[in-house]
């Protein structure tokens, strides 16, 4: 069974599709973007500095969000939070515009329903994540690549496979870190002329 911490954890973790739809729509320009991103991640980074070190912060941050952390987010390594915002502005910085923005959507949508049908339906184990996660997010990402209208559809379908399996291997970064950025990089690599 899930507990309701966990889906209030990926709640949040979809609520990172404001990023992706904030270039599409918001901030056009890649500049623009990276700006406000780089100071909602330098402020992340601060929080997580601080809450191990100034009192009333860890007690507001255990308040509000203790529940939800993982056993390594307690121990002193940064949330997922923060990852997201280091990954999506070296994302945002390294790729091409429909690129980034969809390899955030995959991390925002796909490890999500990964994270949800692994912990629900998951018994076929590979280290701590399941086959039938990776499947549910690779259907979802698939899902995505299908109605993304800004790549060709192989390029897309490539960074679908790719995020699923980037959060599929043990690979010690953080899931929110290594699935934009590989995906990502994949994507680039099909959509570049040689």
């Amino acid at each position: 069974m899930i507990s309701i911490n966990e889906y209030k954890r990926k709640l949040i973790h979809v609520f990172n599709l404001l990023i992706p739809l904030s270039y599409l729509y918001v901030f056009p320009e890649k500049w623009q973007i990276i700006k406000v991103l780089t100071g909602f991640m330098v402020l992340s980074i601060l929080i997580d500095i601080f809450r191990h070190k100034v009192g009333w912060i860890q007690s507001l941050f255990k308040y509000l969000f203790n529940d939800m952390l993982r056993s390594h987010e307690i121990d002193g390594k940064l949330t997922g939070a923060t990852w997201v915002m280091i990954g999506a502005v070296i994302t945002i910085t390294l790729f091409s515009k429909p690129v980034a923005v969809i390899a955030l959507i995959y991390m925002s949508l796909g490890d999500t329903a990964a994270g949800l049908i692994g912990q629900r339906f998951g018994k076929h184990k590979i280290g701590n994540k399941t086959w039938e996660g990776f499947f549910g997010g690779l259907i979802i990402c698939i899902i995505i690549a299908l109605n993304f209208p800004f790549l060709p559809l192989m390029v897309s379908l490539s960074g679908a496979i790719t995020a699923m399996i980037m959060e599929l291997i043990p690979i010690p970064l953080d899931d929110n870190f290594k699935i934009p950025l590989g995906s990502g990089a994949i994507m680039m690599m099909l959509s570049t002329p040689i």
